[in-house]
């Protein structure tokens, strides 16, 4: 028997994780900061990386490196990337890196990164606080406003009319309060009522009672 020994020196790549490298939960992209996508295989000698964008008619290769940096001037609009790793051996594919673009650079930039085992997440906060910066209307708007404005305060003031009819008496009490203080007396007025005729008859039974005990107590003389 020969021995024979084997030495690996190419081991093949695997599927490319991608992760930031700052935490995406506390959305930096909502206030246009960057944010720094690398590429990773787990295993495989001597690995290269390329980052490519999506494109139509053929995917457009961006640049040779491990690491995507997104920004404010490269998120142009809704873009989809993915890394690419190889060696001498084989060759493949991280899962795509979604880029959704909210408000372009030139608008406050805001943009969302969605990929594969990270936390998703929107920027609700941001986009409320940046529409709230609007230009002012025109005058046809802003008359429509003014209408609206003015019918919306018409119906506040028939609720509140209203409100205070039923809600306060003529003596300036609110109505809910003077029915209960009236229901309640009235209710104490009958409860009295009630005991007073209860202990009225049982004093008429007790002295009923009385006279036919007395009576029978008197001695008879027989003549």
């Amino acid at each position: 028997m020969t021995s024979v020994n084997v030495v690996i020196t190419e081991v093949p790549v695997s599927k490319p994780r991608l992760w930031p490298l700052s935490s995406l939960v506390d959305k930096p992209t909502c206030w246009g900061q960057p944010v720094t996508v690398r590429c990773g295989c787990t295993k495989g000698t001597s690995i290269g990386y390329t980052w490519y964008q999506r494109t139509q008619p053929k995917d457009l290769l961006l640049h040779l490196s491990s690491d995507l940096q997104l920004h404010c001037g490269k998120v142009e609009k809704d873009s989809d990337y993915y890394c690419s790793a190889s060696n001498d051996i084989s060759s493949q594919q991280s899962d795509i890196l979604s880029v959704q673009v909210l408000m372009p650079a030139d608008s406050g930039c805001i943009y969302v990164v969605l990929m594969q085992g990270q936390p998703i997440y929107d920027c609700v906060e941001r986009m409320s606080t940046t529409t709230a910066k609007t230009p002012p209307w025109t005058t046809c708007q802003a008359t429509t406003k003014i209408h609206t404005n003015t019918k919306n305060q018409s119906l506040q003031i028939n609720q509140t009319h209203q409100d205070l009819f039923l809600s306060r008496a003529w003596t300036g009490v609110p109505l809910w309060y003077t029915l209960l203080r009236w229901g309640s007396f009235v209710s104490l007025l009958v409860f009295l009522c009630i005991v007073h005729k209860c202990t009225k008859t049982r004093q008429k039974k007790r002295a009923k009672r009385k006279r036919t005990v007395h009576y029978n107590q008197v001695p008879h003389f027989t003549q």
